[in-house]
Order: structure tokens, then C-alpha cells, then sequence
């Protein structure tokens, strides 16, 4: 009967591992994963309370992932705000390289998984860190059911680690430092930190920054206050220290779904910083349960209601002195053209079409006989089919997805600076060897016409293959920059690259008096290419 039983567990397990190597990795958004945890300790509830309180220790447990085990693993609570001691849904933190410094999963060390607090759709975080990802680095997300000691535990969200594997893939270094801003306003101390939190805003004493922020590299407070000073008292100096360009997108993209439980919130908080190997810091965000206007606090008055947050203005907090990151930024008359040039590309990508209603659908639709498996929900299956289009709680009422962003987008685009006309780039060209010429091109000549009375037009490049950042060289219609005849709407600009690269990625940046406007609409991710062997065949 032993043998029998043995054999049978022995042959599932097999079954198991053939079935764990055919699926995809952890973020396979085509289906729903399966991570298993397993302690030895009856307590371990306790124990991991214990651990997140006092330390940054781990309870060494067992985890399964679809399927494949692991020994030795590292487990605790997540440091996320949406921890509660002695919750009965909390967020993880899984290290399996915790011990076996050489073990991963598919090529991931570590990964977290969210309880998805206070988001009825279960749809927030999984949409939301598909949006950004198409404007900035920002992890991957995917649904898993949860066990714990073969108990169900029920629907959760798989969020990539922010680690070295996922700045090495971002941002082919790790060496820089990196800080996660995750303030807790009951450690504010009076007339210091109860109005910054995680702001960035410059102070002489630290104190205030190493409540609310944590450093997660070796070193780097010095470089995070160079920062927050170069931001409060020399903004012109921002982009040696500052992605700036990614921090605008940041700063759109939390205003259009209405993320105020980021920076731009009343605390400031959930977003980590991460300084490249080009000297510039990064910012890339997290804790996205909360965003189409689950947290409602804006730390002016009363908790906005649904009228709120559909109304909320694309430039709060541009004249609060303790928000450095928006105020400084958006002072500047091409940043804030260039602010409003990416809202009105994430409305166009993501809401305007409906595709933001599209995708949450589709992400129901995967994981919702999962859920409706669940004994205990967090909330009823029938709250979470319709709080897509519908206000849920009596209390604490979540707006549902499409009711926010079908009329915040609409209120956006009538924002007077949306309402203004950006310049139209087009027939962009580049100029080859003349037919029958043995005369080799050895020069980018790139032309565009660009109308919509345009003041400024920029040609953004660097050599294919590099991190370098991208140089700036003005295009002009003066006749004499490869443009045609001076006054035609045709801007030009060349490129001699002095045989130290052959080829290059561009995008092209157009501005008028009211907007701003790119050549490729989205340049993070379709910048054009060119080589001088494609131009000289």
C-alpha cells in the first residue's frame, strides 16, 4: 500500500515537472500561475510578523512555482504599506536565492506578490504596470493563485522584483544606488516630515529622508541629497542628475489614472530611484493597487469623491514648494509642453480608443473562474464583475475602472493645454546615395516637414547599441541644413559622425506656443533607426 502510494506521488510529480517546463515564465500573462509556500513552523504567522517588524530577516521555507520546486527559500511579509500585523491577506516577498545564491526560476532570484488591497476589479496593478511599461521601466505583473501549506489562500498578483536581474535588464548596470520611497506618516516628526514624506524636497538634516525612504544598495545618501538639492535650488542642472524626460512620463502618467498613492499623493511615497551608470536617476513605480482612484487623499482637504478624481488637475501641487519633483519640473515652459504632449499620448494609446477597458476585460475574463474558486474573497465575485463599471463599497467606495477613466479622459482633453494644437511632424527622410553615384553618404542628412507653426523642432539621436544619452541638435529651416528653401515647413539637420559609429536610433521633438509633439508618437519605444550601409545601397 506504501509502495502504491509512492509510486502514485512519485508519477504525479513527474507529471507536474513535464507540464512546469512546457509553461511560460512567471509573467506568461496567457494564464494563471500557481506558487505554493511551505513551512515547517505552525507559528509562521507569527514568526513572519515578528520578521517584518523587527528586521529585514527571513522565514526559510519551501515554494513551489507552477509546478517546479525549490528548497531553501527566503519568505517574509513585503515592506508595502498595504501590510497589516496578524492580516489574513498580506503581501509576500519570495528570495529564492535567499541560501543557494545560484537558484532561480526561469532566470528570476526573486519576485513579490500583492493581496491586491482595496481593488475589488483585481485588475489595477496587472493593467496599470502594462501601461507604464509602455512609457518607463516598471515591472512585469501577472496573476498566481496562492497555497500555504496546500491552503488556498486564493487570487493574488505576481509583481517582478525590482533587483539586480531587473536593473541589469533595464538598464544593462547595477552598480548605482538605488532607494525605495516608501514613507509611513506615523514616523513624521512634528514640523519636519509631516509635510515631505518622500518629496525629494532638499534638507541639511537627514533624518527626515531616512524615515521615509529606504536605501537598498550599500551606499547613497549622498548622492539622493545632491539630488533633492540640485532639484530645489538648481533645476537647470537636472538632467546631469535626472532622467528628466522619464520623470515627465512618471508625473503624466500617475496624473491621467489618477495614482495618489505615488509621488503624486499627499505622502509622496512608492516609487523606487535608481542612479544609472550615466549618473541619472531613475524613477520607477510600484504599488499600483491603489490607482484609477482607489486612494483618494491629496493632503488638501477632504478625500476627493468620484466628481474629484475625474476632475483632478493635470497640474496640482505645480505651486506647493514641498512637491520639488512637479513644481520644479513643470516650471519650466518646455517641460510642462512636453507634460502635456505625454498625457495626451497616454490618452491616445491607452483611453481615447478604449483599449484601457479592452484589456481589463480580457484580464477578467482570465482569472475570474479562479477567483470565484475562493471560499473567503476579499470581496464577493459579484462586486468584482462589476466594479469595472461600477462604484463599489458603502464606505470605502472604489471607483470602478471605466466609470473614472471614461469621464476623467474626457475632462483631460478639454484641458486648455490639450486644447491646444501641437505641431505635426511628418514625411521624415533621410538622404541617400544618389542613383549611379559612386559618391558613399557618410553624413545623416535627415529632413522633416513640420507644420502647426513651430518655434522649436529637435533631432534627438545617439549611436544604435549604446546607453548613451541621447545628444540634441537643433533642426532648422534656414535653408542651409539640408532642409530645402528657407521658410518651405521643412526642418533639417545634420549628422557627421566622424567614423566613430555608423549608425544611429532618433526621434524628433516639435514645439509651438501652446504644445509640444514627437516623431515617433511613442519614441520610448519606436525610435527610428538608420545606418550609412542601408543609405549608400
Amino acid at each position: 500500500m506504501r509502495l502504491t502510494t509512492t509510486l502514485a506521488l512519485l508519477c504525479a510529480f513527474a507529471i507536474q515537472s513535464l507540464v512546469a517546463q512546457k509553461l511560460g515564465d512567471l509573467y506568461d500573462g496567457s494564464y494563471v500561475h500557481d506558487v505554493r509556500l511551505y513551512f515547517e513552523a505552525k507559528n509562521w504567522s507569527d514568526q513572519l510578523d515578528s520578521l517584518r517588524i523587527n528586521g529585514d530577516d527571513m522565514l526559510i521555507g519551501k515554494v513551489t512555482i507552477d509546478g517546479t520546486p525549490y528548497d531553501k527559500v527566503g519568505i517574509a511579509y513585503a515592506k508595502s504599506p498595504t501590510y497589516q500585523t496578524a492580516g489574513k491577506r498580506n503581501p509576500w516577498y519570495i528570495k529564492l536565492n535567499y541560501i543557494d545564491k545560484n537558484q532561480n526560476h526561469k532566470g528570476y532570484t526573486a519576485f513579490t506578490i500583492s493581496q491586491a488591497l482595496r481593488d475589488p476589479s483585481m485588475v489595477r496593478e496587472v493593467l496599470g504596470y502594462e501601461i507604464a511599461r509602455s512609457y518607463m521601466v516598471a515591472p512585469r505583473a501577472n496573476y498566481t493563485n496562492l497555497a500555504i501549506n496546500e491552503k488556498n489562500q486564493g487570487l493574488f498578483v505576481a509583481i517582478e522584483a525590482v533587483n539586480e536581474e531587473f536593473l541589469l535588464k533595464n538598464f544593462n548596470h547595477t552598480e548605482g544606488v538605488l532607494f525605495r520611497s516608501i514613507p509611513d506618516p506615523r514616523s513624521a516628526i512634528k514640523g519636519t516630515c509631516e509635510q515631505t514624506y518622500g518629496a525629494l524636497k532638499y534638507q541639511k538634516d537627514t533624518k527626515c529622508m531616512m524615515l521615509n525612504v529606504d536605501m537598498l544598495s550599500k551606499n547613497g545618501w549622498d548622492d539622493l541629497i545632491e539630488l533633492t538639492r540640485v532639484l530645489n535650488d538648481a533645476p537647470q542642472d537636472l538632467p546631469k542628475s535626472l532622467n528628466v524626460d522619464r520623470t515627465l512620463w512618471f508625473l503624466a502618467y500617475n496624473n491621467v489614472i489618477a495614482n495618489l498613492n505615488s509621488y503624486s499623493g499627499q505622502i509622496s511615497g512608492n516609487y523606487y530611484l535608481y542612479k544609472d551608470k550615466k549618473g541619472q536617476f531613475n524613477i520607477i513605480p510600484t504599488e499600483l493597487n491603489f490607482a484609477f482612484g482607489s486612494l483618494k487623499t491629496t493632503g488638501m482637504g477632504s478625500d476627493l469623491d468620484l466628481a474629484g478624481l475625474i476632475a483632478l488637475d493635470p497640474l496640482i501641487y505645480t505651486q506647493d514648494a514641498n512637491k520639488p519633483l512637479i513644481a520644479q519640473l513643470l516650471k519650466n515652459s518646455d517641460n510642462k509642453r512636453v507634460y502635456f504632449a505625454h498625457i495626451r499620448q497616454i490618452l491616445a494609446d491607452w483611453f481615447d480608443n478604449g483599449l484601457y477597458q479592452k484589456r481589463a476585460q480580457e484580464l477578467h475574463a482570465l482569472m475570474i473562474k479562479h477567483y470565484e474558486e475562493d471560499k473567503t474573497p476579499p470581496y464577493p465575485v459579484a462586486d468584482l464583475k462589476r466594479s469595472l463599471t461600477e462604484t463599489v463599497g458603502n464606505v470605502t467606495k472604489i471607483p470602478g475602472i471605466v466609470e473614472l477613466m471614461g469621464a476623467r479622459a474626457k475632462f483631460l482633453r478639454k484641458h486648455p493645454d490639450l486644447l491646444a494644437l501641437p505641431p505635426v511632424v511628418s514625411d521624415v527622410t533621410l538622404s541617400n546615395r544618389k542613383k549611379y553615384s559612386n559618391q558613399t553618404v557618410s553624413e545623416f542628412r535627415i529632413k522633416a516637414k513640420v507644420d502647426k507653426f513651430p518655434r522649436h523642432v529637435r533631432l534627438f539621436y545617439r549611436p544604435t547599441g549604446t546607453e548613451d544619452n541621447f545628444k540634441e541638435l537643433a533642426m532648422l529651416d534656414d535653408g542651409n541644413s539640408h532642409d530645402g528653401l528657407v521658410g518651405d515647413k521643412i526642418f533639417g539637420a545634420v549628422i557627421n559622425p566622424q567614423g566613430k559609429f555608423d549608425s544611429i536610433e532618433y526621434y524628433i521633438v516639435a514645439e509651438n506656443a501652446g504644445a509640444a509633439s514627437f516623431f515617433p508618437n511613442n519614441y520610448i519605444a519606436e525610435r527610428r533607426k538608420a545606418t550609412l550601409a542601408e543609405l549608400n545601397k
